[in-house]
């Protein structure tokens, strides 16, 4: 197997140019996607006129994850870095503290970006000065993949409240001035794959930035295409119950923010109206309350980035 540059340290190499944008790319056990993802990158790259890099962040895989890395080491800037610490921001922290660029991205394994992604996010940070996150459309990779963790709005917009960074963003498809990482403290351990929490950590992430009167926009000409592969309504359950937690545990991070609070508010009122109508209503409260015991426990044992 031949090594992708500095794959054991993830250390960077001096030599290399400094690149605008790095495109942080976490992954765990999905080789055949992985390969998809960066195939897509490198039309990506190819399309835009300032220099990248991608990072691929190897969660704990026991597949052929670094060989598929390696196998892009010749045609793209790329390096492999191993984060033996479980969870989505985990991988994410780590991804951050390796890029170099003043811009990182982040899409996921199962993502493909479209060819000028890199180019129209590059375009969209010069123009815009203060800009601070760029997100953009989540679009359907086709398939038979359910219509689920998409973002498809077709206006650009300009995202003011934690209900339109639920309604509009997507971890899959976001962006960040360095400098914006470094002041908000990064992800929140407690929160994505791989934790008990299991989601949230962008939204977390995004509404910290917020509070801090930094600058979130919605941009649709940026796309990527998520190849999920929930293509069944229990897979589709899964991934709901996964962010209705999330929103549990988010919710009672920020309780005492009036907006959060309301939030909250009118999402439990709404289920206890429903209640006797079904079982749905009583499992969402019960997943919600889940995810707000999970925040507990995780702020008992140590502080958490505010």
């Amino acid at each position: 197997m031949s090594t992708p540059p500095d794959a054991a340290s993830g250390a960077p190499d001096a030599a290399l140019p400094m690149p605008a944008i790095s495109v942080v790319v976490c992954t765990r056990d999905r080789a055949p996607r992985l390969a998809a993802c960066l195939h897509h990158l490198e039309r990506a790259r190819g399309a835009c006129s300032d220099e990248s890099e991608i990072v691929v962040v190897d969660n704990g895989s026991r597949d052929d994850t670094r060989d598929v890395v390696s196998a892009h080491a010749e045609s793209l800037p790329i390096r492999y870095v191993f984060e033996r610490q479980p969870g989505l921001s985990m991988a994410r922290n780590r991804g951050i503290a390796e890029a170099r660029g003043a811009l990182v991205a982040f899409t996921d394994d199962d993502c493909n970006v479209d060819r000028n992604w890199m180019q129209a996010i590059v375009d969209a940070f010069a123009s815009r000065p203060t800009l601070a996150i760029l997100g953009g459309m989540v679009a359907p990779a086709g398939g038979g993949d359910e219509a689920v963790s998409l973002r498809t709005h077709a206006e650009a917009k300009s995202v003011l409240s934690a209900d339109a960074i639920l309604a509009t963003m997507s971890g899959c498809n976001m962006v960040f001035r360095r400098d914006v990482l470094e002041r908000i403290g990064g992800f929140d351990p407690a929160f994505g794959k791989g934790r008990r929490i299991g989601s949230a950590e962008d939204l977390d992430l995004m509404y910290r930035a917020l509070r801090r009167g930094l600058s979130i926009l919605y941009l649709p000409h940026v796309v990527v295409r998520h190849a999920h592969g929930r293509d069944s309504e229990a897979a589709v359950a899964d991934v709901n119950r996964e962010y209705v937690r999330g929103r549990g545990a988010f919710y009672w991070k920020f309780i005492t923010d009036r907006e959060i609070a309301r939030m909250a508010y009118w999402e439990i009122a709404g289920l206890l109206a429903r209640r006797r109508r079904g079982t749905e209503a009583w499992r969402t409260l019960r997943t919600l309350a889940a995810g707000a015991a999970c925040q507990s426990w995780f702020v008992l044992r140590g502080a958490a980035p505010r």
